[in-house]
């Protein structure tokens, strides 16, 4: 657990499930008392009474969800989430035959993606489309990166100190507080982008 704010979030979550099994209960209970008073299996009174309870689940286990399974962190506040850029310089790579920055693997039929491996400080990292991009030519960002708030200074510098071969994160997490426990995020990462900058197609590595 990334912090104990999420305890809210697990307790109302307990409360909703509890909830929804003395519901079940209650309606077979009430069903049999009317059996047993007035042997009908249905009266209007008690259907609107059940109407009513599985509405409050409903409505209690739809907010639970949104906030837990459902939410949008783009469209998050400063409030709720806190994020952080870095920069790092690319490790050029070879295979004997070819020097290159980034290795890059086509996958996927249906929905193409591609998977990228490079190097940073002697350690390799993975990463794929979904989660990446990566921009080479003149300019060092392209319309997917441009979703993010980057630092143009940063990134004019970098490459100028590395010669547009390096990689920039951006790092989305959500604060530790009661709005994030509820939804059982506080502490948790909830985003991380990396902008990958080489000169040119030739320092990428291709295999089908």
């Amino acid at each position: 657990m990334k912090s104990t704010w999420n305890l809210i979030g697990m307790a109302l979550w307990l409360i909703v499930i509890i909830y929804g099994v003395w519901m079940v209960h209650d309606m077979r209970m009430r069903r049999i008392r009317l059996i047993i008073k007035t042997k009908k299996g249905f009266s209007w009174h008690n259907f609107w009474i059940s109407c009513g309870e599985l509405a409050i689940f409903l409505v209690a286990f739809g907010a639970m969800s949104k906030v837990t399974f459902f939410q949008n962190v783009n469209e998050l506040s400063n409030k709720k989430v806190d994020t952080a850029y870095s920069y790092q310089p690319l490790v050029l790579d070879s295979d004997g035959d070819q020097s290159y920055y980034v290795q890059v693997k086509n996958s996927g039929e249906k929905r193409p993606i591609q998977h990228y491996s490079y190097l940073v400080n002697g350690e390799r990292y993975h990463v794929d489309s979904f989660s990446a991009t990566l921009v080479t030519g003149k300019k060092n960002t392209n319309v997917q990166a441009s979703a993010y708030k980057w630092n143009q200074k940063k990134l004019d510098y970098m490459d100028t100190r590395y010669q547009r071969a390096w990689v920039a994160t951006v790092t989305t997490t959500y604060k530790k507080n009661f709005i994030n426990g509820i939804g059982l995020h506080a502490g948790r990462q909830a985003n991380r982008f990396e902008l990958i900058r080489i000169p040119d197609n030739s320092f990428i590595q291709k295999n089908e």
